[in-house]
């Protein structure tokens, strides 16, 4: 089946001799970062720029050859089992690489996609086979439109670590995955299931290996035998699974214990609803204490008695001295993808 394209209010064919008529029809400016994606496909060049999410920096570009863009969306569609005519949905910005790659994936497979506008609370998402969006996103429509999130067919979470939290909100339906991967690995890499079953660990697509460093550095294996090093702390299960801890520049040294922010903002996402890192803080005596920080623009009025509660809480389902000593309620700055920046 041919690819098709549902934007600016109508089904077109997904091919390049209606990329003249895309431009004049699409003005909004989600919709022009489309079909600068579909210009740059269809244009002579063998590569393509992506900006990284801006997550652990400055957005930077990266180049990838259209033709391991091409691999990197066969082995999603292999891994799925997704077929020619699958209906898919687009709710993420098209300029990066996990909005980019489904498009790409589109052309690849032969589906109809379906164009939304990238938002907090996606609209438009029934009817679809195939969708990617954030864990922020996800949150919103298991929150507000339960119904819809039922009728979904299979759902990639990706752009930062999924809560146990949301995990157990999702009602039934969907069959959910989390991605594990970056720009320079042309969107995922591995994938570990949620829902209806829940594993531990990430498993690589094929091709992919993994190595444990000594010091316990997750390092990536490319099909075509190179190495990237990654700033990511692993449990390495074998050379294509692993369970991911955290990041390793994250890693807060408190008197002498290692604290991994991301395991215990895992643990905290079971009390605390809206957004909110964990983050290091100079003290004197251990060096680093741990901070919570709820995203919010001033404390609610009942801030002392949630911040007593969080408190007794973490010091009996955290490991020792790995509850937060101090909690503020301050603005959390967001990277243009959407994900949450730690302090």
């Amino acid at each position: 089946m041919r690819p098709r394209i549902h934007i600016a209010g109508q089904w077109w064919p997904l091919q390049k001799d209606k990329l003249t008529s895309l431009k004049e029809s699409c003005t909004q400016a989600w919709e022009r970062e489309v079909v600068q994606v579909l210009t740059d496909w269809w244009s002579e060049g063998a590569e393509m720029t992506s900006l990284t999410s801006g997550s652990t920096g400055a957005p930077k570009p990266i180049v990838h050859a259209k033709k391991d863009m091409v691999e990197s969306a066969e082995r999603t569609i292999r891994f799925f089992k997704l077929l020619p005519g699958t209906q898919a949905v687009l709710v993420l910005p098209a300029r990066f690489i996990g909005g980019k790659m489904m498009l790409i994936r589109a052309l690849v497979g032969g589906w109809d996609i379906k164009i939304e506008r990238p938002g907090a609370l996606p609209e438009g998402v029934v009817p679809c086979d195939f969708i990617a969006m954030t864990p922020a996103q996800a949150a919103a429509l298991v929150e507000h439109r339960p119904k819809a999130w039922e009728q979904l067919g299979t759902v990639l979470l990706g752009g930062s670590a999924v809560d146990d939290s949301l995990i157990q909100q999702m009602p039934v339906g969907p069959k959910v995955f989390e991605s594990f991967g970056m720009t320079e690995t042309i969107s995922h890499f591995a994938v570990r299931q949620l829902a209806p079953i829940q594993e531990a660990a990430f498993q690589c697509l094929e091709g992919f290996e993994v190595v444990q460093t000594e010091d316990s550095v997750l390092e990536i294996v490319f099909p075509n035998g190179k190495h990237l090093k990654t700033n990511d702390a692993v449990k390495v299960i074998g050379a294509n699974a692993f369970e991911w801890l955290g990041r390793r520049d994250d890693v807060i040294n408190s008197g002498g214990i290692k604290i991994h922010p991301a395991q215990i903002e895992r643990a905290l996402a079971s009390l605390i609803t809206g957004p909110f890192k964990v983050y290091g803080e100079y003290h004197a005596t251990w060096g680093t204490q741990l901070v919570l920080r709820v995203h919010a623009t001033a404390p609610p009025a009942n801030a002392s008695q949630l911040e007593a509660e969080w408190t007794a809480w973490a010091k009996r389902h955290l490991p020792p001295h790995h509850s937060p000593k101090r909690i503020e309620w301050k603005e959390l700055k967001q990277t243009g993808s959407g994900k949450w920046l730690r302090p």
